[in-house]
């Protein structure tokens, strides 16, 4: 009689410790690669008699969750039977979750667990995914330009001001074109000035009689106060394409057609491929890669344990590949994989287990009448 009573009671505590599990999955529901656990129970084996209940084990549920799209594209769906991998205090953690981002320092990490996602070189290579001197590209100064245009003996002086190039310390600077018609020679000097007046570049044009320049009399050198060098160029020798002489014309006019050079031009915006690698994006137009993101490859995920939340662990280290070589997955960016929580299910399962601890207290309850009947039958 009095182990019915204790059964009962281990019958509570069983449903009871069933219920904190099952809350515990609903509260994560909207966990981005929560694995939902599942109870199992035992009984506790006396011999002839049975002792009551125990929770044997604590299962996990790894089949994937849904995906939800996020627009954020360092989010990653990886799709396929691997999980991403994020190293941190020397440790390895594996996770379904690919809620990635670039931290203060610019290496790519878990948004929630700040550990740094691994990534894998074409040798093989595990480490950290990072901008590092990729950050922006360096300025190019300017080496050449180019100038396009008419002109004519009518209109002997010709000026093209505010001719923009970069500087040999990235800075943006301006320069001066001056023409000027001998007309005894008919010959055109030119003048090449910086922004404070100073010649840093002189040469003459000369044209045929078809209007067009002559060999080696059609660019000028300049060299600037910082030592650098750039070459004006009016167009090749022989060549309508660039300065022409038009007699027939009433005015000069000259304009730049085209200068090198760029800028230094910070990365203005990521991406994550499909194969995992990770690209940046400039100002500029120029794209740059920094690495790929590794995947551990999964044979059997009974050998993974809920570390926390939505971190994975295993005590032997799988295989750590690359998308697509040896391992069939692919990764969705913009998008993360939720909690695989069935709410119908562990509605469910909430349902059982208040039936099993309603009738687990109803076994206390009879139990305990019995005692008291028996008490009171012997005047107790």
């Amino acid at each position: 009689m009095f182990q019915s009573f204790y059964n009962g009671l281990s019958g509570m505590q069983s449903s009871s410790k069933a219920l904190d599990i099952v809350s515990d999955n609903v509260a994560n529901m909207q966990t981005p690669g929560f694995k939902a656990n599942d109870v199992f129970m035992a009984s506790v084996n006396g011999g002839d008699k049975g002792l009551g209940s125990q929770v044997a084990d604590i299962g996990h549920r790894f089949s994937n969750g849904e995906v939800a799209q996020t627009g954020n594209k360092t989010d990653v769906y990886l799709d396929g039977r691997a999980l991403f991998v994020l190293k941190g205090e020397g440790e390895y953690n594996y996770t379904r979750a690919g809620m990635f981002t670039l931290n203060e320092s610019n290496v790519l990490v878990d948004r929630m667990s700040g550990l740094e996602v691994v990534g894998i070189d074409d040798n093989g290579n595990l480490g950290p995914i990072k901008v590092g001197s990729n950050k922006e590209i360096p300025a190019t100064p300017s080496t050449s330009i180019s100038i396009r245009g008419e002109i004519t003996q009518k209109d002997t002086e010709v000026e093209l001001e505010k001719i923009g190039y970069i500087a040999l310390d990235g800075s943006y600077q301006q320069l001066n074109v001056s023409l000027e018609l001998d007309v005894a020679t008919e010959i055109w000097s030119v003048s090449v000035t910086d922004s404070e007046g100073n010649e840093v570049g002189t040469g003459n044009l000369e044209f045929d009689l078809g209007g067009t320049l002559k060999v080696g009399k059609n660019e000028v050198e300049t060299t600037l106060v910082d030592g650098q060098v750039i070459k004006v160029n009016f167009g090749e020798a022989g060549s309508l394409a660039g300065v022409t002489l038009r007699s027939e014309n009433e005015e000069s006019s000259i304009e730049l057609d085209d200068i090198d050079g760029s800028a230094a031009s910070p990365f203005s915006d990521i991406s994550i491929g499909n194969d995992g690698s990770v690209t940046l994006y400039y100002g500029n137009g120029e794209t740059r890669d920094i690495g790929t993101i590794g995947v551990a490859k999964v044979d059997n995920y009974s050998s993974f344990t809920v570390k926390e939340g939505h971190l994975l662990k295993t005590e032997k280290q799988p295989d750590i590949l690359h998308i697509g070589r040896g391992i069939d997955a692919n990764v969705i960016s913009g998008a993360i994989e939720l909690s695989n929580v069935d709410l119908a299910q562990e509605f469910g399962d909430m349902m059982v287990i208040q039936r099993s601890y309603q009738a687990s207290s109803r076994v206390m309850s009879v139990s305990n009448q019995l005692i008291e009947q028996l008490y009171n039958s012997t005047g107790g």
